[in-house]
């Protein structure tokens, strides 16, 4: 059987394949347009205590997001951060630590972007985030990580007493975040073990840590207390230079402290002694006085 009269002419297959090729493209356009692709800075965001921070994230390629639902979840919680659609930000799911602290940037959503403004960080922001974007066809996401630090104050030195023949000396160090280390070192360089070593976090979750070193007569010069932050690869550092006369005199001197707190205690008790035999001497006096028919005061 032939073809219909007309549909084999070369002008007819030519426009049968140009309306099957604008059907394919439309089709492919709109597939291209349900289809979200959410892309994060794929690098860790760093911040410090106190400051703001934007954490990045935007749609791949660029359109407008205006018409979007966007929420950013704290990874480890999977609760909102901040939640935005159909041009409001909502407020009822988020979470109480980020009540009047974030904002998306509204200038930005028409070109794509997704950015999250976090002000007034806290040691409890640190963490992982997500990025989340939606519409009635497709959903994507992307992650960002955020480091959040805060170097400490200057190391602060004590001593401590005298323990297993050498001098204990104590250090500390206050405000940092996140839990930075503690070092001790000679005037060589040279690290010294701690005897002992503890931390804890305030209310606003800083850091505040403490070490302790036994420093004998063999350690000549200067004795440095090191903080150190990983994170931030900052230190503080303080150094005390104890000397060889107040090793020497450690041993006298305890053993004279010793004596003077014996000598208090025997003074003491032989006070209270004498004490309590002339009131038990004065008492009989007046019982005997009393028998006899006397007054004691005559």
């Amino acid at each position: 059987m032939g073809l219909p009269c007309g549909c084999g002419h070369p002008s007819f297959i030519g426009h049968a394949r140009g309306l099957l090729t604008s059907l394919v493209t439309l089709l492919l356009l709109r597939l291209g347009s349900a289809q979200l692709r959410v892309e994060g800075p794929g690098h860790p965001v760093t911040a410090t205590v106190g400051q703001d921070v934007v954490l990045p994230c935007h749609l791949s390629p660029q359109r407008d997001a205006r018409s979007l639902e966007v929420r950013w979840i704290r990874d480890e919680f999977s609760e909102t951060v901040h939640h935005y659609r159909n041009g409001e930000d909502l407020y009822g799911e988020q979470m109480g630590a980020y009540a009047g602290r974030t904002e998306l940037s509204r200038d930005g959503l028409s070109a794509g972007s997704l950015d999250l403004r976090i002000t007034g960080l806290r040691p409890s922001d640190d963490g992982q985030y997500v990025c989340t974007v939606k519409n009635a066809d497709a959903y994507d996401e992307a992650t960002v990580d955020l480091e959040v630090s805060a170097t400490g104050a200057d190391p602060h030195l004590f001593l401590g007493g005298y323990e297993a023949g050498g001098v204990r000396v104590l250090c500390r160090s206050a405000g940092w975040y996140p839990l930075p280390q503690l070092l001790w070192r000679d005037a060589r360089g040279q690290h010294l073990p701690s005897v002992s070593q503890t931390h804890s976090q305030d209310q606003e979750g800083l850091f505040e840590i403490e070490g302790a070193v036994i420093v004998t007569r063999s350690l000549e010069g200067p004795l440095s207390c090191v903080v150190r932050s990983s994170r931030l690869q900052q230190e503080r550092e303080f150094s005390l230079h104890i000397s060889a006369p107040f090793f020497i005199n450690a041993q006298p001197l305890i053993v004279v402290l010793v004596l003077v707190l014996v000598l208090l205690a025997v003074s003491i008790g032989l006070g209270v002694y004498l004490f309590r035999k002339q009131v038990t001497q004065r008492r009989e006096l007046v019982k005997k006085d009393a028998e006899q028919g006397k007054s004691p005061f005559t």
